[in-house]
């Protein structure tokens, strides 16, 4: 989301208009010179608006919508919007507590009976606050062997769900995982019993219709036939094809909207406390923070997350929401700034990261706004000396089973060099002037910052970027298995839940798991009896053997799941 040093100095040299005037035919061709990559009769593009302050607003199409029929890309021009679809779930569940159909502090079981009773109640304002303690079925899924474009539908999700016997931690104790779907899958199950209606039919009636968003619908079928959408693209070498979303799963994802009709939601989301009516009131809640049961708010490197799944941070010294969605080939950015009254978007379907066009439509405008520059200045940083033989008592290995990711410092040239595992190239860092805190060398605005120090004796990291809560990270010894202790962690696993079996096995020295769906996933030792994987449904593993020392399972931590354990069944 941040911008290039080379591609911010473009902007440098562009007219700053003021907010309320319409654009000029200059000013609309200096932001059209933004899209000319994607300005392209043969190939996907973008639809992109922006609103600043009550009058200015831009709102053009570019690309193609259709490579088969040539349709070109228009404000009316539908997308899919991943992520930015949750907002309208969470809304329509803020809707409903204000109609008086459902309160935050009922158990989710009230709606959803199949759900098992677990040990501590779960309640539908867990869901709410993104805090309750359930897997996310995205990582299932991908343990299952399911890939993106498998057909997956809502009842898919919901059996997924409804395996899971136990919660990873008390609900409202903790934050889920970062895009964890399965809270908005819940959601839109408590809509359908609470109105009486499907999401799709509820938002249709309380929200899109009311706010005249007459494109926007969420779409409860994969086969449906949308009007007018953008198809998903991605690229294949030199040429294009297809990217197919098999989606039916309504809530977490799903929707599809226009750029027309995101320029209505933007303005209305700025004006909506203006407005008190039923719906404007519900829409001022999106911006608040979620919260567990003790005040805490989420705050990742990315922001605080508030109740609409956007991310509250300073971009650049302003304060800033920001909001995504990626699926298939299809991308989606919005940036907001409140105090400036500018909204900036983008959606495409081209198969890549949009946030930068979107950004730069924004920089047009305020530009002279931003209190901090494009890339930290490494020559304002107040820095020490510090010796080579200090450098290198942090050089090691690091690990954090929690986010299941290690790292690896290492002294080159006099400088802490910081990168992963395996690599000889990093980032270099800045020694601040508190001994063991380091600043890396990064070309943006983020300001990323890492200080050591001491647990239990060891030595520890924590890393800590933006308004983000810090990360630990615990000095380690990689360990290093012979053939033969290897062997020990050979054979097959199954886990009920799942009713999935994962054969582990020793390919060139190393452990390799084959499992459903001819997936497979190699791993690293870390520590005993633990390793760590770079595919993401595994993260790390950790193995436990009885009392005479054999393996008996192991159980997986991973962002999203917690300690889901396989049993060994057999040694073949």
């Amino acid at each position: 989301m941040k911008l290039q040093k080379t591609l911010s100095t473009l902007f440098f040299i562009l007219t700053i208009v003021t907010g309320s005037a319409q654009l000029s035919a200059l000013e609309e061709q200096s932001i059209d010179s933004i899209f000319i990559e994607w300005n392209n009769p043969n190939k996907p593009g973008m639809a992109a608006g922006l609103i600043y302050g009550n009058e200015t607003q831009y709102l053009k199409g570019f690309g193609i919508a259709d490579i088969e029929t040539s349709r070109a890309i228009d404000p009316k021009t539908k997308f899919q919007i991943d992520h930015l679809s949750r907002q309208f779930t969470v809304l329509s569940i803020l809707l409903l507590e204000k109609m008086e159909k459902l309160r935050m502090d009922e158990p989710i079981q009230n709606y959803i009976p199949e759900l098992p009773v677990y040990q501590h109640e779960l309640t539908i304002g867990h869901l709410v606050n993104h805090s309750s303690g359930l897997n996310d079925y995205e990582i299932l899924k991908l343990l299952l062997g399911k890939e993106e474009d498998d057909v997956f539908t809502h009842k898919d999700a919901m059996h997924l769900i409804c395996t899971q016997k136990a919660l990873n931690f008390k609900p409202g104790t903790k934050f889920s995982y970062l895009t964890s779907k399965t809270e908005l899958t819940l959601l839109a199950e408590v809509i359908a019993k609470a109105s009486g209606e499907s999401l799709t039919v509820f938002s249709k009636k309380n929200i899109f219709n009311p706010l005249q968003m007459n494109n926007s619908t969420f779409v409860e079928d994969y086969n449906s036939i949308i009007p007018n959408v953008a198809h998903s693209y991605q690229t294949d070498g030199e040429a294009l094809k297809k990217e197919v979303l098999n989606l039916s799963n309504v809530g977490p994802t799903n929707l599809y909207t226009t750029a027309e009709d995101l320029l209505v939601w933007y303005k209305k989301l700025t004006l909506a406390s203006k407005q008190p009516s039923i719906l404007n009131k519900a829409i001022k809640q999106l911006d608040l923070l979620v919260k567990l049961d003790n005040g805490a708010t989420y705050n990742s490197s990315w922001g605080q997350m508030t109740l609409g799944r956007s991310f509250y941070h300073l971009e650049r010294g302003l304060p800033a929401y920001w909001q995504y969605g990626l699926v298939g080939g299809y991308g989606t950015n919005v940036f907001r700034f409140p105090e400036q009254d500018l909204t900036s978007f983008v959606m495409g379907n081209n198969n890549s990261y949009n946030g930068m066009p979107a950004m730069m439509m924004a920089i047009h405008f305020i530009e002279d706004k931003f209190p901090e520059p494009n890339e930290v200045d490494l020559t304002k940083i107040k820095s020490r000396k510090v010796t080579t033989s200090e450098l290198q008592t942090y050089e090691g290995d690091y690990w954090t089973a929690e986010r299941a990711a290690a790292r690896r410092f290492f002294v080159e040239n006099d400088t802490l060099v910081y990168t992963r595992p395996g690599q000889d190239q990093g980032l270099a860092s800045v020694p601040l002037q508190q001994k063991g805190s380091f600043q890396l060398k990064v070309e943006s605005d983020d300001v990323i910052i890492f200080t050591f120090s001491e647990e239990n004796g060891k030595q520890v990291y924590d890393i800590k970027s933006g308004i983000g809560d810090p990360y630990r990270y615990k000095k380690y010894e990689p360990i290093t298995y012979t053939a033969e202790e290897l062997n020990h962690f050979k054979g097959s696993f199954y886990n009920e839940q799942l009713n999935s079996v994962y054969t582990f096995k020793i390919e060139d020295n190393t452990l390799v798991v084959n499992g459903p769906e001819n997936s497979m996933s190699t791993f690293s030792p870390v520590v005993k009896n633990v390793f760590r994987s770079s595919a993401i449904q595994f993260g790390s593993i950790t193995f436990e053997r009885n009392q005479n020392g054999n393996v008996t399972g192991f159980f997986i931590r991973t962002d999203g799941i917690q300690n889901l354990f396989f049993t060994k069944i057999n040694n073949s």
